[in-house]
């Protein structure tokens, strides 16, 4: 008898510990729930929807309603973009994606502001909140309180990153609703959302937001993912006078997400009413009394690259994050996942030429502004012993040079001074030495053109990397500010 009370009672705990895991490993295991919204930005009228009610884990959409309320800040001048926002011991002990900022550093308000948009650093969304509010936690009910104001009234939030929270929850239609007031309420801001890349350091930061430069009239918004929520994507997309916001909630991957979205936004836009005001309301939402209410449009002028400061070196850190780090939960992000992230920014659209890379993908990832795909001249590749180019090239030019000594340059462009930022064993490290020296001096070279050069000597090949349209006092006085920054260059003259 006492065998078998025993027995009876392993059995009970093995059952009761079998109940327990399986508990524990449902919400893991559990497929994200699904939603999608396709909005009118101009009218606010609902043109797609499927779930827009629905309970969702923000994720790091999160992150949008942290950049309106430090928005809100600055406009106050409480706040400008030279102000330095401290990191603290339990910002920095953030889990990633992060900034990597030491306790006790500081970063710049508007390095913040590329470090969420662009990074989606959780350590950076928490120190801006304690910055403004003192606390996350009293950030957090700022941050809900907002949100009803706005009318996004199935919104709560409990923390300023979208790490996971069970209680921080949102619908596809109130991110929606916050998507159109942040470019509503701060149009001289929102450019800031389709910034593509950031040097910080020695780093060159990517974005995570795919559709910028793939998606025609994409000009931003932002990504997100924790495995509870699944892929998220909030993006902000305009063609001629109409405008358009979609949101995706819940993808299964970052591909089908934004394959999704893309598809979505094609229907919706020949719906869209054109206009140049943007709406006061999405359709079945109700903003409170006290709501920020602008007569904006979002095509008033962006924010100047002159008014970019270069990054402070703060740490050591790689020459860039060529594999940026998911979103959140890192957990939850598969091999193929991990190697869609890792891919290059040459696998943007665009034309790649066997004799020149200066696509307009290209450019615009130099600049940090996304060139319209309508305007990518689509020319199919050349020879390198070809000896003419389309006319649809943005540039000038010239023909191949014979060999000589051995060595073909395949094209360059004429006409102007150029500066060379050195020679690299890839396409994608020269593309990145324009990326940070662009960022780094983004006055000066606002205006120029970025290109790589691919060079074959022998079996070995080069990439030079280049930049045009200076005279040959400006190509000299660039070369000159890059040497103090440390960055080799040489002036080129014009057929150089």
């Amino acid at each position: 008898m006492m065998v078998w009370t025993v027995l009876r009672r392993v059995g009970l705990s093995l059952a009761l510990l079998l109940i327990l895991a399986a508990v524990a490993i449902e919400p893991v295991s559990a497929k994200p729930k699904f939603s999608a919204l396709a909005v009118d930005a101009r009218t606010g009228e609902i043109l797609f929807s499927s779930d827009a009610d629905g309970s969702r884990y923000p994720a790091s959409l999160t992150k949008v309603m942290t950049l309106y309320i430090l928005f809100q800040e600055m406009k106050a001048g409480r706040l400008t973009l030279n102000s330095r926002i401290p990191v603290s011991r339990y910002a920095a002990g953030r889990p990633p994606t992060k900034l990597g900022v030491n306790a006790g550093g500081t970063v710049s308000v508007e390095e913040a502001i590329k470090a969420l948009v662009v990074l989606s650093a959780n350590d950076i969304a928490v120190a801006v909140g304690e910055r403004i509010e003192g606390s996350e936690a009293a950030f957090a009910q700022r941050m809900t309180r907002t949100a009803k104001t706005l009318g996004m009234s199935r919104t709560n939030f409990r923390n300023a990153s979208g790490l996971p929270d069970p209680r921080q929850v949102t619908t596809a239609r109130d991110i929606a609703t916050l998507s159109l007031r942040v470019q509503r309420d701060f149009p001289q801001y929102f450019p800031y959302f389709r910034t593509t890349s950031f040097a910080y350091g020695k780093r060159v930061i990517r974005s995570h937001n795919r559709l910028l430069g793939r998606f025609e009239g994409t000009d931003g918004i932002k990504t997100g993912y924790i495995r509870a929520a699944g892929f998220n994507l909030t993006t902000s997309a305009k063609r001629g006078d109409k405008r358009i916001i979609g949101v995706v909630m819940g993808g299964q991957t970052g591909r089908s997400r934004d394959n999704y979205m893309i598809a979505m936004l094609n229907k919706a836009f020949p719906k869209c009413v054109g206009g140049t005001k943007l709406a006061t309301a999405i359709e079945g939402t109700k903003p409170g009394p006290s709501a920020e209410i602008q007569v904006a449009s979002i095509e008033s002028p962006p924010v100047s690259a002159a008014t970019s400061k270069p990054a402070k070196k703060r740490r050591a850190g790689r020459a860039d994050d060529q594999m940026p780090e998911a979103e959140g939960d890192v957990g939850g992000l598969d091999s193929a996942e991990l190697a869609a992230q890792a891919q290059s920014a040459s696998g943007l659209a665009g034309t790649t030429y066997a004799a020149v890379s200066a696509d307009q993908a290209d450019l615009a990832r130099v600049s940090g502004e996304v060139a319209s795909p309508d305007a990518t001249p689509q020319v199919a590749s050349l020879a390198p012993t070809q000896a003419t180019m389309s006319a649809a090239l943005p540039f000038k030019v010239k023909k191949p040079a014979e060999t000589q000594g051995g060595q073909v340059i395949v094209a360059s462009v004429a006409s102007t001074w150029n500066i060379q930022l050195g020679a690299y064993a890839s396409k994608k490290e020269a593309q990145d030495a324009l990326y940070a020296a662009r960022s780094a001096s983004p006055k000066l070279f606002s205006d120029k053109q970025a290109f790589t050069i691919e060079v074959k000597k022998g079996e070995e090949t080069i990439f030079r990397a280049r930049m045009s349209g200076f005279t040959a006092k400006g190509a000299k006085s660039a070369c000159k500010t890059l040497s103090r920054k440390g960055v080799d260059c040489s002036t080129l003259a014009p057929q150089s």
